[in-house]
């Protein structure tokens, strides 16, 4: 009778068994599914580990509970700096968009100076000032004064500045080329939004029609001189839209 010895068997069989499995390549069905299995494995092990590192943040943008009070804070400030203005563009508080800082509030954007669409008359003072008359203004300081300006208000100005100090090639000052002596300060000479802001003001309130109204010239001046309004009218003209 032949000898049966079980334990050789086996031991044949699990060689055979695992010398001819493949489990990178291989393409039996066993293979196929260790291998997906394997990989499902590691990525579940991979997302459990970044919840356990990024989980308290993810809460706060997924409306949960978070004990992570800096995280919550600067997203809370951020979000509060963030708003839309009217043509719908997401802009950041403090912002600069087309020369205009952006302010937001309660989500809605505005600009610190309001867009204002450029009419025929901004064009011909534009054109006198850089074109014609080539005098002391940067785009900057006009565009300023034209923020701050209604049109006839920076018709006037400009006029000012030729007939005190040809637009402000003769002059010491940096801004102030319009003899505005703000409280009697004949030095008075600030920054470019400052001079800007208080010359509009200052001619909207008391000077429009200053070069047909004598009692007004007299007072801007102080004495009434021919030659200070002859310049006035001169330049106001050139500015006539045509």
């Amino acid at each position: 009778m032949k000898n049966f010895n079980l334990t050789d068997k086996v031991k044949k069989i699990d060689l055979r068994f695992w010398k001819d499995w493949n489990l990178l390549d291989g393409q039996r069905r066993g293979e196929v599914i260790f291998r997906r299995a394997f990989v499902v494995a590691v990525g579940y092990t991979i997302v459990l580990l970044l919840a356990n590192i990024y989980g308290e943040r993810v809460k706060v943008f997924l409306g949960g509970e978070a004990k992570d009070a800096e995280a919550v804070e600067t997203i809370e400030e951020e979000v509060k700096e963030l708003g839309v203005d009217g043509a719908g563009n997401l802009v950041r508080e403090g912002d600069v968009v087309n020369g205009q800082e952006v302010v937001v509030e309660e989500g809605k954007a505005t600009y610190k100076y309001e867009y204002k669409p450029k009419t025929d008359q901004v064009e011909a003072i534009r054109s006198f000032v850089f074109d014609s008359y080539k005098g002391a203004y940067t785009e900057e300081y006009f565009n300023l004064l034209e923020e701050n300006c209604s049109d006839e208000g920076l018709r006037t100005v400009i006029a000012l500045s030729v007939a005190e100090s040809s637009m402000g090639k003769n002059t010491d000052k940096n801004t102030n080329w319009y003899g505005w002596f703000k409280g009697g300060n004949r030095n008075y000479d600030p920054d470019m939004e400052t001079m800007a802001r208080e010359i509009c003001t200052g001619v909207e309130k008391y000077y429009l029609g200053i070069g047909s109204d004598r009692s007004k010239a007299i007072k801007y001046v102080g004495y009434v001189s021919t030659t200070w309004l002859s310049n006035y009218k001169w330049a106001y003209a050139q500015m006539e839209v045509k």
